[in-house]
């Protein structure tokens, strides 16, 4: 499967577990954590893996704008990371704990759209079809283990 798909098929599951917290999740705080839970460690597995895997093979072309891309890229994952972790550490009744996981939520939909609107194209042009595939397996391999890791 190819790179692009591989995070495509994230970013949707993704998106579903962000509409079933919006909608009130498992219902009462303890789902809501629950829910919240899920979301934190599919967000780093994910990040990670594209830390690890898919950006860096894109820093490895030629061109500027793909750099840049990484850059930004990567300036939004540390934002993200830093929103985990302070909602991870955050009481579910704190009043500001609402408005936290919907800045959340917003920043991750923002990096999603603009990572398949721009990133996934350049990664299209840069990369040879051989080398997407390569790269879908390579993360399909890594998930697994920060799955495990991660249980």
């Amino acid at each position: 499967m190819k790179v692009t798909v591989l995070l495509r098929n994230d970013h949707e599951a993704i998106r579903g577990l962000f509409e079933k917290y919006k909608r009130g999740g498992s219902r009462g705080q303890n789902g809501k954590r629950e829910l919240l839970d899920v979301i934190r460690r599919e967000l780093t597995i994910h990040s990670e893996m594209e830390k690890e895997i898919f950006y860096p093979a894109l820093t490895s072309i030629a061109s500027k704008r793909a750099q840049d891309l990484v850059s930004s890229a990567l300036q939004e994952h540390r934002s993200m990371e830093k929103l985990i972790h302070e909602i991870g550490s955050m009481n579910p009744q704190d009043r500001n704990f609402p408005a936290k996981v919907i800045r959340l939520i917003d920043e991750v939909s923002r990096h999603i759209d603009r990572e398949e609107e721009e990133i996934f194209d350049e990664a299209r042009k840069g990369l040879p079809e051989h080398r997407l595939e390569e790269l879908g397996l390579e993360m399909e391999d890594r998930k697994k283990i920060l799955g495990q890791i991660a249980a």
